[in-house]
C-alpha cells in the first residue's frame, strides 16, 4: 500500500483546526452562558423585582417597581424578588384542636390530619407568604380572656419602600407584620367586654375598627390590607360555665316575664270577650224588645181593624134586614111573602111534615118577614098535607 507524505499530514492539520474551532466554539458558549447568568435576570409573574446597584454613581435601591419579564443587569446589580401574591397571616388553634381531636380517636388520623396540615401550608405559599402562630389572646375590659382564630389577609403595595425599610426576603413579616398585627387587634378587639363577642353587631364594629387601624399603619410601610377575618372565639371553660348559667338565668327571667304579660293579656281578652258577651245580650235583650213591641202594636192595630170590619159588616147587616123588613111591609111584600111561602111549600115531600122540617119551615118563614129565630118556641104540628 503506497501512503502519501502530503495526504497525511492535511489530515492531521484538518483534525487539529477541527479541535480548535470546537473548543473555540464550546468556550464562546460557556462565556455566553455566564454572561446571561451574571448579567440577566428573570422576575417572575407572582414576583415584584427591586433593584439593587453596589457600584457606579448611584448606589441603593433604585425607585422602581419591575414587573413580570427578563432584564438586563450590569456587573455589581442585583434584582430582588418579593411576592406579589396575597399573604395569609393566621392566629389560630384549628391545628392544635384537630390534633387533639385525632389523639383521642387514634389509630392513623392523627397522622391524616398532619399531613392535611403540611399540605395546606404548602399550598398556600410554604412558609414564604403564609404563616401560621397562634391564637391571640385578648384581654377585655371586663378583666375576661378570649382567646381568638383571626386571619389576616395581606399584600406587598410598595416593593421599594419595604425593601428599603426591611431589607430582603421575609423579614418584613417578623420585624414588622405580626407585632403590628398582633398589637391591633389586642387593642380594639380588647376595648370589648367578654359578653359583648356574643353580639354579631359589636363584633363586627369592633372588628372594622381593628381593619382600618391596621390599613393606616401598614400603608404607611408599603403594604395593603386585604381583609380581617374573625373564624372562631372562645372563652376560658369556668367563665364560659359562669356565662352559659348566667345566660340560662337571663333567658329564664325573660321568659317567665312573657308568660306573665301573655297571661295578662289572657285575663284583658277574657274581660274583653266577657264584656263583648254581655254587650251582646243586652243587644238581644234590645232586639227582642223591640220585636215584641212591634209584634204587641201589630197586634193590636190587626185586632183593631177586625173589630172596626165586624162593627162595618155588623151595622151592614142591620141595614140590609131593616130595608129588607121596610120592603115587605111595602103593598108588594105581602105577595112576594106569599109566593116564597109558596115554594116554600113545594119543598115539602109526602103529607107529613118531620119535626126537623116543620122547624126549617118556620125559620124560613121568620127569615122572609125579617124575623130572627131568637123568638120563643115553636109548636110542632101533629101532621101537614100536602098541598
Amino acid at each position: 500500500m503506497v501512503t502519501l507524505a502530503g495526504v497525511s499530514q492535511a489530515g492531521a492539520r484538518m483534525r487539529v483546526s477541527l479541535t480548535r474551532t470546537t473548543f473555540r466554539l464550546l468556550a464562546l458558549f460557556l462565556l455566553g452562558l455566564v454572561f446571561y447568568g451574571a448579567c440577566t435576570t428573570r422576575v417572575r409573574p407572582n414576583q415584584w423585582g427591586v433593584e439593587q446597584r453596589k457600584f457606579g454613581f448611584k448606589v441603593g435601591i433604585v425607585d422602581r417597581a419591575y414587573t413580570a419579564g427578563l432584564y438586563f443587569v450590569g456587573p455589581g446589580v442585583t434584582m430582588h424578588a418579593f411576592p406579589r401574591e396575597i399573604h395569609v397571616l393566621e392566629a389560630s388553634y384549628d391545628a392544635q384542636e384537630a390534633e387533639s381531636r385525632a389523639r383521642r380517636m387514634g389509630g392513623d388520623v392523627e397522622r391524616r390530619v398532619e399531613k392535611y396540615f403540611a399540605r395546606r401550608d404548602q399550598v398556600l405559599g410554604g412558609g414564604t407568604t403564609h404563616r401560621v402562630v397562634d391564637a391571640l389572646n385578648v384581654q377585655t375590659s371586663d378583666g375576661y380572656a378570649v382567646t381568638v382564630d383571626i386571619t389576616l389577609l395581606y399584600a406587598i403595595a410598595d416593593p421599594v419602600k419595604v425593601a428599603r425599610e426591611f431589607g430582603w426576603g421575609s423579614l418584613y413579616v417578623d420585624a414588622f407584620v405580626l407585632n403590628t398585627f398582633r398589637n391591633g387587634v389586642l387593642t380594639t378587639l380588647g376595648k370589648m367586654n367578654a359578653e359583648s363577642f356574643y353580639d354579631e353587631s359589636l363584633r363586627m364594629r369592633a372588628l372594622d375598627e381593628a381593619k382600618k387601624l391596621l390599613a393606616q399603619r401598614f400603608q404607611e410601610r408599603g403594604f395593603q390590607v386585604k381583609e380581617l377575618l374573625l373564624r372562631n372565639f372562645r372563652y376560658a371553660e369556668s367563665y364560659e360555665k359562669a356565662l352559659q348559667d348566667k345566660k340560662v338565668a337571663v333567658q329564664l327571667a325573660e321568659k317567665n316575664r312573657k308568660e306573665s304579660l301573655a297571661n295578662e293579656e289572657r285575663a284583658k281578652l277574657k274581660q274583653l270577650e266577657s264584656k263583648g258577651n254581655a254587650a251582646i245580650t243586652i243587644a238581644e235583650s234590645e232586639v227582642q224588645a223591640q220585636i215584641a213591641k212591634v209584634r204587641a202594636e201589630a197586634e193590636l192595630y190587626a185586632s183593631q181593624t177586625r173589630a172596626r170590619a165586624d162593627k162595618e159588616v155588623n151595622v151592614a147587616q142591620a141595614e140590609a134586614k131593616r130595608l129588607r123588613a121596610d120592603a115587605l111591609a111595602q103593598s108588594g111584600g105581602r105577595y112576594v111573602v106569599a109566593l116564597e111561602t109558596a115554594k116554600m111549600f113545594d119543598n115539602i115531600e109526602g103529607a107529613v111534615m118531620t119535626p126537623e122540617q116543620y122547624i126549617a119551615f118556620v125559620r124560613q118563614a121568620w127569615g122572609l118577614i125579617g124575623i130572627g129565630a131568637g123568638g120563643g118556641p115553636v109548636a110542632v104540628p101533629a101532621k101537614a098535607e100536602k098541598k
